[in-house]
């Protein structure tokens, strides 16, 4: 079927950004199977943004550091970061990868988190929109090794003697299976599993063994010396998962009010295809 303008500019205002009448002009007449190729085709680049090197700012020495000194390396940061909010806003409005940066959008929003250090948070976006179109369980076991999240809820201080449930809590809550779908003791056993996650101060993740709880626990009615990747593979079994994204993402590009059957039937296809977001992002 030959799209019609409106039904190019629907697709084009969903699925894009910015787009404009003779964008959309363009490719009027044109089918929905080539339109949507080639926005799939367009967007498969990745191109990591950048605002500066992490030899540019010594986060390293922050704690030798006096008061005032602390201070104005924050103001920086915090201009450094307006600075990749507005390359970031700039590369949307002149790329034509438009469906790479509107689910960047999307991730950015279901992974919700902050920093102060501009190395932190210029990681954890490229790390968004470089998986943006790929495969969900790899976006998620990045996500959450960034260190920008793991600070944010607070990894760095859940240790085996006093585990914090903050980031295990969030991870089933808000990122893969949703609320009704854990149990309190579900979340205190896999903050255990989480503990010792860390990052040191260039941005990179490490595991701090001396922290971690290597005991036994027992996580969705299964028993076992589980780790934080053993947990995560656990939430991706569940198909609760595959539904809590599916109906988050068809919310976001088609309708508040979703349909049930259209919800289950994209939530198998999404889960078929193991968490391949494109092959979902076709299905609707």
């Amino acid at each position: 079927m030959k799209l019609s303008q409106r039904q190019v500019q629907h697709l084009f205002w969903r699925a894009g950004l910015f787009d404009n009448y003779i964008t959309i002009q363009k490719f009027e007449g044109t089918t929905q199977e080539e339109l949507w190729e080639r926005l799939l085709k367009s967007s498969r680049k990745f191109t990591p943004l950048t605002v500066m090197d992490k030899n540019q700012f010594d986060f390293a020495t922050l704690r030798s550091m006096d008061k005032k000194e602390r201070q104005m390396l924050f103001k920086q940061s915090r201009e450094k970061v307006k600075m990749l909010n507005k390359k970031w806003f700039d590369h949307m409005s002149l790329t034509d990868g438009v469906l790479r940066e509107r689910m960047s959008l999307f991730w950015h929003n279901h992974f919700a988190c902050s920093s102060r250090n501009v190395f932190f948070i210029q990681s954890y976006l490229n790390t968004v929109r470089k998986n943006a179109l790929g495969n969900f369980g790899d976006l998620l076991r990045a996500v959450s090794k960034e260190p920008a999240m793991l600070q944010y809820l607070n990894n760095q201080q859940n240790r085996k003697r006093k585990p914090n449930e903050n980031f295990a809590r969030e991870v089933m809550e808000l990122f893969t299976i949703g609320r009704g779908n854990y149990t309190e003791s579900d979340v205190k056993n896999a903050a255990r599993a989480f503990t010792g996650w860390s990052f040191n101060q260039s941005g990179e993740y490490v595991l701090r063994e001396r922290q971690h709880d290597y005991g036994s626990k027992e996580i969705f009615g299964k028993t076992g010396n589980f780790s934080g990747d053993d947990v995560l593979n656990m939430l991706l079994e569940k198909k609760e998962t595959a539904r809590f994204v599916t109906t988050k993402l068809y919310r976001y590009l088609v309708n508040d009010q979703p349909d049930e059957k259209v919800i289950n039937d994209l939530t198998e296809v999404f889960y078929d295809s193991n968490y391949d977001t494109e092959v979902l992002l076709s299905a609707i």
